[in-house]
């Protein structure tokens, strides 16, 4: 073998090598966290009241550490729910109340935003 194609496989092999290496460096796209973490998601919302505002309803929500929530709808009354944080999302239920004879089973929507905004599902957040 010439010293010409020694070089060029010596060059491709390092090539492969730094690509191979670089591969490692990411997580596959679908492994990658989106959004606000639990954890995030827990330490904005818990203790505090937000001040919200949807396509059909607006209002304020206290969200309590324990998980649970007082709802007023503004125009309409109060209710009370539970909720919970996963990776992106937050869970939220609805008890029923006069003006949610059925109330609202658990449902999940993703929440994004930063300081005192953030965008839940179609609701803008701001705190109260």
């Amino acid at each position: 073998m010439n010293d010409r194609a020694c070089a060029a496989i010596l060059l491709i092999s390092l090539g492969l090598g730094a690509c191979a290496n670089q591969d490692r460096a990411y997580a596959p796209i679908d492994q990658q966290p989106l959004g606000l973490s639990q954890a995030d998601i827990s330490n904005i919302l818990s203790g505090k009241s937000w001040r919200w505002s949807g396509p059909n309803n607006s209002g304020v929500t206290l969200y309590a550490s324990d998980g649970t929530s007082l709802v007023e709808v503004t125009g309409k009354g109060t209710t009370t729910g539970t909720w919970s944080a996963k990776d992106g999302q937050l869970c939220e239920a609805f008890a029923p109340a006069p003006f949610l004879p059925k109330g609202v089973a658990l449902n999940c929507q993703p929440i994004s935003g930063s300081g005192n905004v953030y965008q839940v599902g179609q609701a803008t957040f701001t705190l109260a």
